[in-house]
């Protein structure tokens, strides 16, 4: 198996590193392991972090959630793409993602363009995984409201928006508002709650919770921290990336608020886990990948 190369306590140890935004080439200078080492254990722990997150997060009795955008880029930034190179696999990208208000599980993601046809990929996933009754909150993207009422019908949903609006502090020069813009923290001068469909309880319609994970994602996730070298070259390798952070998020890491994590309040685990148990679950998933393949070659072969 490619990942035995690194005992299972070194890589418990490279993810505890990575969990907490340490760069790769930190990472490898610790621990005494080669680069090619470390991508391993992002890449295949990823993948089956992925996959576990899309097979057991289901039919979940959701109140309330939340919907954004975060945006990021992989490769290249998109002000210096040209109009030849594929805008799919490099540029400027978006992370959507959704989260349960009430037990802050991050059950959806999706990386890719902020077109329409993406956000309604998106919205199609979120309305697969949750059950009952729910009430949305966004803010005030056009796709969404389309796409919510394309996927999730006509009943048994609330739908509310909310739109906050950013100032710049009044009598600054023009040279000095537009740095503030760019590398500052804007106040927010106003935000209003509105109804779309349904009857959502407007006092508790925010996408406070949803940006609030975004902000530990670009603070803890190199490859989303603004003005650095840490961004992502490939696509694949940022989303396993992204996928591991959810996982450990969402699995590991103990939620100050709740006292337990995301999994465990939203009852879709019993206890909080390890890396070790991250460890041992990759593991199996490529034990099982591996049977799978070498049963697909069996019958193409005919034996």
């Amino acid at each position: 198996m490619a990942n035995q190369r690194l005992s299972e306590d070194k890589r418990a140890l490279v993810l505890s590193a990575l969990c907490e935004g340490t760069p790769i080439n930190a990472v490898c200078r610790m621990f005494r392991v080669g680069k090619h080492a470390v991508l391993r254990v992002i890449d295949e722990t990823g993948e089956a972090l992925a996959d576990y997150m899309d097979r057991n997060f289901r039919d979940l009795p959701c109140k309330r959630i939340e919907m954004d955008e975060q945006w990021q880029y992989v490769r290249i930034h998109g002000q210096r793409m040209e109009a030849r190179d594929n805008q799919d696999e490099r540029g400027d990208l978006w992370l959507w993602a959704v989260i349960d208000a009430d037990t802050k599980l991050v059950f959806s993601h999706l990386i890719g363009s902020r077109r329409n046809s993406t956000g309604g990929v998106f919205v199609a996933d979120v309305a697969s995984r949750v059950k009952g009754p729910v009430q949305i909150a966004t803010d005030s993207n056009r796709s969404y409201a389309r796409n919510i009422r394309e996927t999730f019908g006509y009943e048994g949903y609330s739908y509310g928006t909310e739109t906050k609006v950013f100032s710049n502090p009044a009598g600054w020069p023009a040279t000095v508002t537009q740095k503030y813009r760019t590398n500052g923290i804007p106040k927010i001068a106003s935000a209003t709650r509105e109804t779309v469909a349904g009857q959502p309880d407007l006092g508790t319609v925010t996408t406070s919770h949803i940006e609030r994970v975004f902000l530990s994602v670009r603070q803890e996730c190199t490859r989303f921290t603004r003005l650095t070298l840490g961004y992502s070259k490939d696509l694949d390798m940022h989303k396993r990336a992204v996928a591991l952070y959810f996982g450990v998020y969402n699995l590991v890491r103990r939620h100050k608020a709740l006292g337990t994590t995301p999994a465990v309040a939203a009852g879709v685990e019993e206890s909080r886990w390890t890396l070790e148990m991250v460890v041992e679950m990759t593991a199996g998933y490529l034990r099982q990948k591996e049977e799978a393949a070498f049963e697909v070659a069996f019958a193409k072969a005919g034996l």
